[in-house]
């Protein structure tokens, strides 16, 4: 549990003072006096002054603010014992309010723009520090079709790809690479079948169904483990790290893919695991316990399957800083556009509220996140920094998106909204606010509970 809270806390702060940071740093270039820099809500439990700012960590850890001289309609007023607008003799040129539309649109969009560039540079450093994750080669044969070439010649199912026509399985040469596709040319396959060595021929043919010359197989990544989570099942049980699974419920098992369903399928049901780790041969009752997954169908949803707390073995390539800036731009678009995917399909139906999470969820996830490795809570601190940023682009006051559409109208048209039917928007978005954390939070509780 405080390892929970722990990685909670530090991916909530990040976030909050990236964000924070950027409405501040653009302020400061605008010219904009700025009074306050809060870390947290609610009363000051740390501050100092530093310059003509005052920098503070505040009680509630669940967000935090920049104000500005100028900000409220009532400049003179206070606001958690700040010192008075009108005392502090600040010149009407650095007043928020006296800023261009354009400018003080430049300083909300900061804090979600900040968000985003997070996101992007922790995706670039951490490829550039890790490395890409490589799978091993599709190197097992998990199904022969009946009657295929591959039956005809003998491969079996379980059946390990060593080489074809003289060259070995990598990240870069699978077996559809290596196999010649032409018709009447063999192609020679050496295989390992339990500790013997074989080799065989095989002439693909054309299939009609398909309409393309096949072998008659299918092949898939070894059933060998990699990541293991501090805490879980897989850990208490004894395996690690490149441990090769042979059996489960002493049904032997040869690709990860089988592993997997074997485990998503047995939610609480105890599991007999044999495998092999460093030579030695080893077995152990591993009961799977839930975890969240999204459900296949036409509809997103999340359902419960079951976990062990292990992943498939990869292989760490390192990456020089341009391929890294490649790599992590890629992974950045990637996880933009799923975002606006699941938007997209939530706003017309095809996801289901349970596939939506709030702070118990993000709690939840960073925990694990951190269980399984410091690399995965950096990634989900990308992940959850992004969605902070779409998040507060939102139309509506109180959020970034409200104001920038305020002042692009005042851009625009030249008309400014008067303070009355600014503060009139102001409290219609927070009631929107509020309902809508108390839902988000209703749907926490609800599937912490399920």
């Amino acid at each position: 549990m405080l390892l929970t809270i722990a990685a909670f806390l530090f991916v909530l702060s990040i976030v909050i003072l990236v964000h924070e940071l950027g409405h501040f740093l653009v302020a400061k270039m605008n010219g904009i006096y700025v009074i306050t820099f809060s870390m947290g809500f609610g009363p000051k439990i740390l501050k100092f002054k530093w310059g003509e700012t005052e920098y503070a960590i505040s009680a509630l850890p669940f967000g935090g603010y920049v104000k500005f001289a100028g900000e409220d309609a009532d400049e003179g007023g206070k606001k958690d014992g700040e010192e008075k607008v009108d005392d502090l003799d600040i010149p009407e040129h650095r007043l928020y309010r006296n800023k261009n539309p354009y400018q003080r649109m430049s300083v909300v969009l900061a804090g979600p723009v900040m968000n985003a560039v997070l996101a992007l540079l922790l995706y670039i450093f951490n490829i550039w520090g890790q490395g890409i994750f490589v799978r091993e080669p599709d190197s097992i044969i998990s199904g022969v079709v009946a009657g295929s070439p591959a039956e005809e010649a003998g491969l079996l199912r379980g059946d390990r790809v060593i080489e074809i026509n003289d060259h070995g399985l990598d990240k870069d040469s699978q077996i559809r690479d290596l196999v010649v596709y032409e018709e009447g040319v063999r192609s020679t396959f050496k295989i390992l079948r339990g500790e013997e060595t074989l080799t065989f021929s095989i002439v693909p043919r054309w299939d009609e169904e398909a309409e393309r010359l096949t072998l008659g197989i299918f092949s898939s990544g070894p059933a060998r483990i990699g990541d293991v989570k501090r805490d879980s099942p897989a850990e208490e049980a004894g395996l690690k790290r490149g441990a090769e699974i042979i059996a489960i419920n002493d049904t032997l098992v040869y690709t990860y893919i089988e592993v997997a369903e074997k485990i998503y399928s047995h939610n609480g049901i105890p599991l007999k695991f044999t495998w092999r780790q460093d030579e030695e041969f080893l077995s152990a009752m591993i009961t799977p316990t839930g975890m969240d997954a999204p459900s296949q169908g036409e509809k997103l949803d999340v359902v419960q399957v079951g976990a062990i707390g292990v992943g498939e073995y990869y292989d760490k390539v390192p990456v020089s800083f341009s391929e890294s800036v490649v790599y992590g731009t890629r992974a950045f678009n990637n996880l933009f556009m799923a975002i606006i995917d699941f938007l997209g399909k939530l706003v017309t139906g095809k996801a289901t509220l349970r596939a939506v999470g709030g702070p118990i969820r993000v709690g939840v996830m960073a925990g694990d996140m951190i269980r399984w490795g410091f690399s995965y809570l950096i990634n989900f601190l990308a992940f959850f920094s992004m969605n902070l940023a779409i998040f507060n682009l939102l139309p509506i006051l109180p959020f970034d998106g409200g104001h920038f559409v305020l002042f692009l109208l005042e851009g625009t048209t030249g008309v400014k909204p008067s303070p009355k039917v600014q503060n009139v928007m102001l409290q219609i978005g927070f009631y929107i606010l509020i309902a809508l954390m108390a839902f988000i939070l209703f749907l926490d509780i609800f599937n912490l509970m399920r």
